[in-house]
């Protein structure tokens, strides 16, 4: 089994721009798990659905970004997030993805990827960022002319609160990860000081040959 990252933090961190330029530079294979959760948000679809990772995957692939990431979806996709059902069940299918690929290497990002979906990473990265500088990338990205940016810092505030209080694998750092905080950085900046990380893990982990 190749190496599996685990990429963890809050929304507009730069997780996800990390992550797949991580996987890039590696040659592993990426999976944003929060496009998961939208995608079950956004189609409010069945638990029985839900039994398939390649399904949800080509369901996600043919969504938007504007229809994924908007505020209302990103609500509705932390509100289900607190289903223990739900959570069971991407649990699992996101271990189904990383064994899917685990020929090739796996980087996955998240919220819960090193604590809950796989604890045992050789890597764990916690990305974070100050909340104001979060909220303008989102609205950056966002480009919808009906959405202020008052309305997406309220909401991403809002969101952190749900994600860091909730019962079932809430967002958290502990000692296993090696935090990397963005505020300020360039996406460049931010790429070196994690790829740097993920080289060291690699050979304290034993994957001395993907360096």
């Amino acid at each position: 089994m190749k190496p599996v990252v685990a990429i963890d933090g809050p929304a507009g961190s730069g997780k996800g721009t990390l992550a797949r330029m991580i996987a890039s530079h590696f040659s592993f294979v990426y999976l944003d798990t929060g496009l998961l959760y939208r995608t079950v948000a956004f189609l409010n679809a069945p638990l029985t659905e839900l039994k398939d990772i390649r399904k949800l995957l080509d369901i996600t692939a043919k969504l938007t970004e504007e229809q994924l990431r908007s505020p209302e979806n990103s609500a509705r996709a932390s509100d289900i997030a607190k289903n223990p059902e739900v959570r069971d069940i991407m649990t699992h299918l996101q271990r189904d993805f990383i064994q899917l690929y685990n020929e090739k290497g796996v980087v996955l990002d998240g919220r819960d990827i090193g604590t809950v979906v796989v604890p045992d990473a050789c890597c764990k990265l916690f990305v974070t960022a100050d909340l104001k500088e979060r909220a303008k990338r989102r609205f950056a990205d966002l480009k919808n002319e009906n959405t202020t940016f008052d309305e997406v810092y309220n909401n991403m505030k809002l969101r952190d609160a749900q994600d860091k209080s909730r019962k079932i694998a809430p967002l958290t750092c502990d000692k296993t990860y090696i935090v990397i905080d963005t505020t300020g950085q360039s996406v460049q900046e931010s790429f070196k000081i994690c790829r740097e990380e993920v080289k060291k893990a690699f050979v304290n982990s034993g994957y001395g040959s993907f360096v």
